[in-house]
């Protein structure tokens, strides 16, 4: 036998001993022999090796995945994990839609669902208010996106809902539906994978799946990679509208935090990024990694002047920001990143800026950067306020809950006034 044909017997062993055992089922991942560009492998690809299966099933127990899933006729019924919002609660498209009516959905795994129509448009309200979300919390329909006609409202949020990403800038206009997903007119853009998967953020990996250890992918366990998405503003702001600060900014408001200006934990010093927070205690893995105590003295910040006992959590990382509801004008349905809190006697309209309508940006210190939660939202998750909105509580006016959190951590409040007095 000619050299040539050894080679061409030598390889063909080795495809069948990469392929052994693969089914269409299974899907495993068969490498380019002569790799020169690296192309998506699919997430499979990374849980059906040994080396990434234990983080392959956290990272699909999360949300990251259903940030945007494909309809194909009929419920996604099964594309949920069964803990999730939407398995609890199988709801059917409104305005008279069918599942086949439907191209893909937006959300489902904890707040709420939106949807797709069939032409790749986002279901609107428009002036009719015809109902165009799910709040999973309420378990209610409601409006969305008053201000667009039903039929007219693009999608192009992929950058951040979807894995491979590439906006078709001037889809309205060119009349060319190969650069829309599917074909679809309404959505303005491709994509590799609907959600955010594994090479959305480690990069495209056939070359490290065909040569693991000739191949790194891209470990970036900086802020700023979640950054990428966890923000509304390019220049970091912290956005509010209609009396909430906005969801998805968790990295605006850490660095404007504490921990942001002072160069404490990053999103990766508290959190797993491929396991679930919202679902902590029934999805695998653990999405909150650290606790307070983990880096704060808890003999320093004990708790005085107060009746309850409650976490750090409950008044320094309070509800001040909106996915979908509030439950008071206090409360919303994500947890603040800011971490500082305001202890004089004034409002979020006076102490944020954060408007009861309409849309602004936190106050922080013009020379520090700091932003700081007022009191309302720390303490009216408990108490009422004196017009009897709130938690349920007693009713207490601004002032009493600025004295008595002027006091709430004696200790850490003795040794903070004596390194004021030392550094003068």
């Amino acid at each position: 036998m000619r050299r040539s044909e050894y080679g061409s017997m030598a390889w063909l062993l080795l495809l069948v001993w990469i392929c052994a055992g693969c089914t269409e089922e299974n899907n495993c991942y068969q490498p380019d022999p002569e790799p020169s560009v690296a192309q998506f492998a699919g997430s499979q690809t990374c849980g059906s090796s040994a080396c990434h299966s234990t983080i392959y099933t956290q990272w699909s127990q999360s949300g990251h995945p259903y940030k945007v899933v494909k309809i194909e006729g009929e419920a996604p019924s099964g594309k949920f994990p069964e803990f999730s919002a939407y398995p609890n609660d199988p709801i059917d498209p409104p305005q008279n839609k069918t599942w086949s009516d439907v191209t893909y959905t937006i959300g489902g795994f904890y707040w709420k669902m939106r949807w797709l129509d069939e032409n790749g448009y986002v279901m609107t309200s428009g002036a009719g208010e015809l109902d165009a979300q799910y709040n999973f919390e309420t378990e209610a329909y409601t409006t969305y996106h008053t201000d667009n006609e039903p039929g007219t409202k693009p999608y192009d949020c992929g950058q951040c809902h979807t894995t491979g990403w590439v906006a078709d800038d001037d889809a309205a206009s060119d009349g060319d539906l190969n650069d829309n997903q599917d074909g679809l007119e309404g959505i303005h853009g491709t994509f590799f994978a609907g959600g955010i998967h594994c090479e959305e953020c480690h990069g495209k990996g056939s070359l490290h799946a065909g040569n693991p250890s000739g191949f790194d992918m891209v470990v970036d366990p900086s802020s700023a990679l979640c950054g990428r998405c966890h923000t509304r503003d390019p220049l970091n702001r912290i956005a509010a509208s209609n009396g909430f600060i906005r969801h998805h900014e968790q990295y605006d408001e850490w660095r404007h935090s504490p921990h942001g200006i002072a160069g404490g934990p990053g999103c990766n010093g508290c959190h797993d990024p491929h396991a679930s927070v919202v679902f902590d205690d029934t999805a695998e893995g653990t999405g909150v990694t650290a606790a307070c105590t983990d880096c704060h003295d808890a003999a320093d910040y004990a708790l005085e002047n107060h009746n309850s006992l409650p976490s750090c959590t409950d008044c320094h990382m309070p509800q001040a920001a909106k996915s979908a509801v509030n439950s008071t004008p206090y409360d919303g349905d994500v947890t603040s990143h800011i971490w500082a809190i305001n202890t004089d006697p004034v409002g979020k309209e006076e102490g944020m800026g954060i408007l009861p309508d309409g849309s602004s940006f936190v106050k922080v210190d013009s020379q520090t950067g700091l932003a700081r939660l007022t009191l309302d939202f720390v303490c009216y998750r408990c108490h009422n306020d004196t017009n009897g909105q709130g938690g349920g509580g007693s009713e207490l006016p601004l002032s009493v809950l600025s004295a008595v959190a002027e006091g709430m951590h004696p200790v850490s409040s003795r040794k903070s006034k004596s390194n004021e007095v030392a550094a003068q």
